[in-house]
């Protein structure tokens, strides 16, 4: 700091409406911290001289937004707390709602410069290491004129009878069919990252995905400036206009997938910029499905960020976004996220009904091979999210339960769901007494760990050696905390 202090009263009447003392204040900056990965030690010191005019380090100020977010129940900005607002690094910072604005191919160009930066070994720092910082939740308001052929189109464009006509017809071919093959590229490239993701997790892969989006988003958005929302020739559900539609969706999907493996790296402020560009492309494709799982995957993200009041509001958008007639797959993986938004929010009702809800509906939900990552919900992955569910209830056999299920249903080579499922049941079982059965599970993890880069993993492994250290000593857990140092000195 330089000059004289001035008093942060903006601080001192949030700690009044959120009704908590500095201490209490520095315990939820420091816990907020952990779920990012620092070793904060802050105590209700720091959180006078915070009061005096001191203004912490980033990421620092973003975090205590962050904390008196969730305990006020609204959003409160870095600003509002009077921490100033921190210069813009390398990329653009704006939030999710700036994305889901943007019209024409400023989603995509955004979405180039988001991963050029990302890319960029020299300007790269400040954006992995930024923030998660609570938003504004997009309206659960969906706009049918916003992209998508509209109904008295059709044909538009393909006359013929005149040279200029026949001309004007080929060259609308000639557009379809680039458009065409460039959205089964995109399909392409969605399922091979989706397969790397799955199976080795987000750290190395995401570095991949981002280089190739940097080239490809931002030249095919260099070429196409109107984007899908706007009218150009050859409007029909076959014309041109309907491609460009299609190449919109497919460039959601590969956001979409970049911040779920950005997420899975650590990285959670880049993360959640990615996933405003994955709405703000959904919204402009005109796919109301892609934009309601974007939204459960945002509120995925918060819930393990420690923000349970703002998953709930993600996760209810979610649903009331998704197209009422919808396939039942999607809305059961809608709703069985809003029930564990709800669990960890302590509102159990709510969360046991969208269980069953959840439930009923993948019931109905025709599992056939997918065309692409978007296109199935599997079982696995259901009882997953339901073991989350009964965790955050703390109902420890009917998640155990969940977990073996889960387990039965993953593909071989999905080494990251694998690792994460056992160590989730392991960590069941030793809450329910069952110590050699934990120690099953936990040997299975480290077998697959290995195979995956992946800070889930990572902390997996870190809470692994710290649950069994009581037990370190015992016939049973011996050679699983021996595994488990080993993997420890070698993962980076």
């Amino acid at each position: 700091m330089s000059g004289r202090r001035v008093a942060n009263a903006w601080l001192g009447d949030l700690l009044a409406e959120a009704g908590w003392s500095g201490a209490e204040l520095a315990r939820a900056v420091n816990a907020l911290g952990t779920l990012h990965g620092l070793a904060l030690r802050y105590d209700r010191t720091a959180v006078a001289h915070w009061l005096s005019g001191t203004r912490p380090r980033g990421p620092v100020p973003e975090l205590i937004a962050a904390a008196l977010t969730e305990r006020c129940g609204r959003l409160v900005t870095v600003a509002e707390a009077g921490l100033g607002a921190g210069p813009a690094g390398p990329g653009v910072r704006t939030g999710p709602g700036a994305a889901v604005a943007e019209g024409g191919a400023g989603g995509l160009h955004r979405l180039a410069l988001q991963a050029r930066a990302d890319t960029d070994p020299h300007g790269r720092a400040p954006l992995l290491r930024s923030p998660y910082q609570p938003a504004p939740v997009p309206a659960a308001i969906w706009d049918p004129e916003a992209a998508g052929p509209g109904p008295g189109d059709a044909g538009a464009g393909t006359g013929s009878g005149t040279g200029t006509a026949t001309a004007t017809g080929i060259a609308d071919l000639a557009a379809r069919r680039y458009l065409a093959a460039h959205a089964e590229q995109l399909r392409a490239i969605a399922g091979s990252f989706s397969g790397l993701y799955l199976t080795h997790g987000g750290v190395h892969t995401r570095t991949a995905l981002a280089a190739w989006l940097a080239q490809d988003a931002g030249a095919f958005a260099a070429r196409h400036t109107d984007g899908p929302g706007l009218s150009v020739r050859g409007r029909g559900p076959s014309g041109p206009r309907c491609g460009v539609v299609e190449v919109w969706r497919g460039y959601a999907q590969l956001a979409h997938l970049l911040a779920e493996m950005t997420a899975d790296s650590g990285h959670h402020g880049l993360a959640q910029e990615y996933h405003g560009i994955a709405l703000g492309l959904a919204r402009q494709a005109g796919d109301r499905r892609m934009y309601a799982i974007t939204l459960r995957a945002m509120s995925a993200h918060a819930g393990r960020l420690g923000q349970p009041a703002h998953a709930v509001r993600l996760a209810r958008t979610a649903v009331e976004t998704a197209p009422a007639d919808g396939e039942p797959g999607t809305l059961a993986f809608l709703l069985v996220q809003r029930a564990a938004a709800h669990a960890h929010a302590g509102q159990r009702a709510a969360a046991t009904a969208d269980l069953a809800a959840a439930a009923g509906l993948h019931a109905r939900h025709a599992v056939k091979p997918p065309d692409g990552p978007f296109d199935s919900y599997a079982r696995a992955d259901l009882d997953f999210a339901r073991a989350r569910t009964h965790l955050a209830l703390g109902e420890f056999p009917a998640a155990a339960e969940a977990l073996e299920r889960s387990l039965h249903g993953r593909a071989a080579d999905q080494h990251r769901a694998t690792a994460l499922t056992h160590a989730a049941l392991a960590e069941t079982l030793l809450r329910l007494g069952h110590l050699t059965r934990a120690c099953e599970h936990w040997r299975a993890f480290l077998t697959a760990a290995p195979a995956v880069q992946s800070r889930a993993v990572r902390e997996a492994l870190g809470r692994l050696l710290r649950d069994l250290g009581p037990y370190r000593r015992t016939r049973e857990a011996v050679p699983t905390v021996a595994m488990a140092r080993a993997l420890a000195e070698r993962l980076p």
